[in-house]
């Protein structure tokens, strides 16, 4: 019986532990519209959280046409949003784009930027 009663309480800690969750879906900051060199065109950015992760999903936008998924960065596990704070750098190369970010605003010597080249549509 105490056995019973010890397996009952734990799912119910489960179930409410469960339920508590604020959302089963990924949790987008504002996005981080970014002018590239070429006046019509944009990269979008769309930093997001999900539980303690993060990441972002980067957008090219050629003047009012629908938005290109170019690929997407990952994340910190603590939530830090570098593109949200302002930590990271974009370089056009051509056809295209250098992305780095840093998950350590106090990092001087750049240890904990990353970086990622994606290709634009030609």
């Amino acid at each position: 019986m105490k056995k019973i009663s010890v397996i009952i309480y734990l799912f119910a800690v489960l179930l409410i532990c469960l339920c508590g969750c604020r959302t089963t879906e990924r949790e987008y900051n504002d996005d981080v519209v970014y002018q590239l060199q070429n006046k019509d065109d944009v990269l979008i950015i769309r930093e997001w959280r999900f539980l303690l992760g993060s990441g972002a999903e980067i957008y090219y936008v050629h003047k009012d046409s629908e938005s290109l998924f170019l690929g997407q960065t990952p994340g910190a596990d603590d939530g830090y949003f570098p593109f949200k704070e302002g930590m990271y750098e974009i370089k056009e190369n051509g056809d295209s784009i250098e992305i780095s970010w840093c998950f350590n605003p106090s990092d001087r010597d750049r240890s904990a930027w990353h970086t990622k080249t994606f290709e634009l549509p030609g």
